[in-house]
């Protein structure tokens, strides 16, 4: 994340969105197949490699298609990812019982490699192009020197995200563990918040249009927070005498905050990139890295309140961090205006 910003503006996306496949795929497909703990370890630390590469280089030259646009794209192309990921989750669900696990991945890996391939050379044209420039070059120390880092946006990338990581983590735990439910039914309020997030990311560019980007994030981070914390106060309270209801109450908030935060993250993203002058690749990888510390943390501070309290006090936490972006919606808003 650190340092892929840099070769992606140096080198240009189609050389670092290659490597990062093959190192990605690669490591996918052999960490399925060794047999020791150090092997397995060196293949995990490979794959992260890849794939903090890749999504470090694909927002990057998201970022750049984004500049001859008249609206912010940026929501809709991570609402096709989570898309994708729902998809592929479902789909893999279904796989489990018919086919290996070593089958599974390595078909899967060779398939999507040569299908990125592809792609990539029918998109050549327009990929971000390598800076033959060295006067222009972007030196690893500037990635983080003094000043240079936008604490705001890194912040409220933080705030944006640290409830789907959290409802991810612990929404399934929480509908078995406290609201008793069977484990196929536990996984409901994690699909729907979901949902969500793919219909807010790939709608909300119709949206803005008609209330402002300021406006439409006040009221989806109160709307999506409060529902949330009251559904979820609620459904833990109702759930004791009617555990369908409960749930279904819980499931509710589950889908408001999944709508609410849904397109923040990447409206984030692209209000850092036109506020830095930096290259789009270097913030992103700049953000991700600092977001990924961020959100490192936050997970045990969110896992130890679980442990002391409950699974329902600790969801107050990212719950809280969404509503607090309602102070910021004027800055995302500024920043969003130099493309609009």
């Amino acid at each position: 994340l650190v340092s892929v910003g840099h070769l992606v503006h140096r080198y240009g996306a189609r050389k670092l969105l290659t490597s990062s496949a093959l190192i990605l795929y690669a490591a996918l497909i052999l960490v399925v197949h060794v047999r020791e703990t150090w092997q397995f370890l060196i293949c995990n630390f490979f794959f992260g490699l890849g794939l903090a590469a890749f999504h470090t280089a694909l927002n990057g030259q998201a970022l750049h298609e984004q500049k001859p646009k008249v609206e912010n794209i940026m929501p809709r192309l991570h609402g096709l990812w989570s898309l994708g990921a729902l998809t592929t989750a479902i789909i893999s669900g279904l796989l489990t019982s018919r086919v290996s696990l070593n089958t599974h991945i390595s078909i899967l890996s060779v398939s999507i490699f040569l299908i990125i391939l592809y792609l990539l050379k029918v998109i050549a044209p327009t990929l971000l192009q390598g800076n033959s420039r060295h006067d222009d070059d972007v030196s690893f120390r500037d990635i983080f020197a003094k000043g240079s880092i936008d604490w705001l946006m890194a912040t409220s990338l933080t705030c944006a995200v640290m409830l789907e990581f959290a409802i991810a983590d612990w929404a399934a735990i929480f509908s078995k563990e406290e609201l008793h439910m069977s484990p196929g039914v536990a996984t409901i309020p994690y699909i729907c918040f979901i949902t969500a997030m793919i219909v807010g990311r790939l709608t909300v560019h119709k949206v803005v249009k008609r209330i402002g980007l300021a406006d439409l994030i006040r009221r989806c981070v109160i709307s999506g927070g409060v529902i949330f914390l009251v559904c979820n106060i609620v459904g833990v309270q109702v759930n004791k005498t009617s555990a369908g209801l409960g749930f279904a109450i819980i499931t509710f908030g589950a889908l408001c905050a999944g709508l609410g935060a849904s397109f923040l993250a990447p409206t984030i993203m692209n209000a850092a990139n036109l506020r830095s002058k930096a290259p789009g690749a270097v913030v992103i990888g700049q953000l991700g890295a600092l977001n990924t510390i961020a959100v490192f943390f936050m997970k045990w501070v969110i896992a130890w309140t679980a442990q002391f309290t409950s699974i329902s006090v600790a969801l107050v936490i990212p719950t809280l961090m969404l509503i607090s972006l309602y102070f910021l919606a004027n800055t995302f808003e500024q920043a969003s205006r130099k493309v609009n």
